[in-house]
């Protein structure tokens, strides 16, 4: 009962510590700060003093501080900072994750074995490589990863426009192509249709919560997440805008993200609305 009054007044935390930009009122875009797992529960300080705030920026007020050796538990990480709790004192808020390791252990990089010298070696597979020493000067996305896209049904034409444009952006970059997940297209349509009827522009609900909040109501499971909204005449001009948005950028080039949901709604204040949703799975 314990663990679960703590991990609620988490989840507040995550929920508060979503940011939204408001720009001009045909060019409205916003991101949402991406909540991830952590593949580890108890974590220790390494900085000397370490401030907790009260949200995922230095911009929020110092709750507590914790000393070097401290042991915290870790629930989930929003961009660069950790969810975290303190309980020897309940201090509860979010660090900068630069200051926290993993209790017991080293780096978090993948053991690998070095492979063994044979006469003939293999060629790497095809497979995607991150951060590969390879002689070339760049690594070029694969031709079939520029084809077009086949039409997915059950999308408008705005929504499908939506997903090409992106996916040409992910293309550019080197990176696979994001799906459809029906179930997240649902949710992302039914989240704009909600930011016209109820006339807000937020990543905070108030008739679903936060972005995360509405996933899980409906079902959809994710390790990792992410959203985009924008007001705009045009697909174009709201996908331009996004790429313009430093926030919105890694969210659309994240290559943890392999699922998407699209939902383009008529708008009176904006002529349309969009939002886009992100899953990895």
């Amino acid at each position: 009962m314990k663990r679960k009054i703590v991990l609620l007044i988490v989840l507040a935390l995550v929920l508060t510590g979503g940011m939204g930009l408001s720009g001009l009122s045909f060019q409205n875009v916003s991101a949402a700060t991406t909540f991830q797992k952590v593949n580890f529960v108890t974590g220790v300080v390494t900085a000397d003093t370490l401030n907790v705030r009260q949200g995922p920026s230095t911009k929020f007020p110092v709750v507590c501080v914790l000393k070097k050796g401290q042991t915290v538990n870790v629930f989930g990480k929003l961009g660069d900072w950790y969810a975290v709790y303190e309980p020897a004192t309940g201090c509860v808020g979010a660090v900068s994750s630069k200051y926290i390791k993993q209790q017991g252990t080293t780096t978090g990089t993948p053991t690998t074995k070095s492979p063994k010298k044979t006469s003939a070696p293999k060629a790497p597979a095809p497979t995607p490589v991150k951060a590969s020493p390879a002689p070339t000067t760049a690594v070029k996305p694969s031709p079939t990863s520029q084809a077009p896209s086949t039409p997915v049904t059950g999308l408008s034409a705005d929504e499908q426009l939506t997903l090409d444009l992106i996916n040409k952006e992910r293309a550019k970059a080197g990176l696979e192509p994001l799906k459809i997940d029906m179930e997240l297209q649902k949710v992302a349509r039914l989240k704009a249709q909600d930011m016209v009827e109820k006339n807000y522009f937020s990543h905070q609900s108030p008739t679903y919560g936060s972005p995360f909040d509405m996933m899980r109501q409906f079902n959809v499971s994710f390790r990792t997440a992410g959203e985009n909204i924008a007001g705009n005449r045009t697909v174009e001009g709201a996908v331009q805008a996004w790429m313009n948005s430093e926030g919105h950028r890694k969210n659309i080039l994240n290559a943890n993200f392999n699922y998407t949901g699209i939902g383009v709604v008529e708008s009176p204040q904006y002529g349309k609305m969009f939002v886009q949703m992100f899953i990895g799975k």
